[in-house]
């Protein structure tokens, strides 16, 4: 019976460390979003996702906003996101574009970007 502790605790650790790879890769912690932004929590990892690649996908901006959740809404969240997002970041000069039939992107990206082309 202890062993088979030991496994499922061993197993756990190995998918939480995983599950943490795979936010870090949807959400960089290396995209530094400005406090004067005023961004919620969510907001402003919406906006490290955009930051982070070149095209943005529905899907994917839902994985980064509720991938945590046994239970995620539906996915017309994502173009609400969007529309509040827009309006606070564009008074800096960004602009959040909509590429039709494949999802967003982060006009100015290249001053948030990491460096690495997703």
């Amino acid at each position: 019976m202890d062993r088979i502790i030991v496994d499922l605790q061993r197993e756990i650790a190995i998918l939480r460390e995983r599950v943490r790879q795979l936010e870090e890769a949807l959400v960089p912690p290396s995209i530094a979003v400005p406090l004067e932004f005023g961004l919620t929590g969510s907001e402003a990892r919406a906006f490290a996702h955009l930051a982070s690649r070149d095209l943005v996908t529905k899907q994917s901006l839902m994985m980064a906003l509720y991938g945590d959740r046994p239970d995620e809404p539906e996915i017309k969240i994502v173009d609400v996101f969007v529309c509040k997002l827009r309006k606070k970041v564009a008074r800096f000069g960004i602009s959040i574009e909509t590429v039709w039939g494949q999802g967003y992107r982060l006009a100015n990206r290249e001053q948030f970007s990491t460096g690495r082309a997703n």
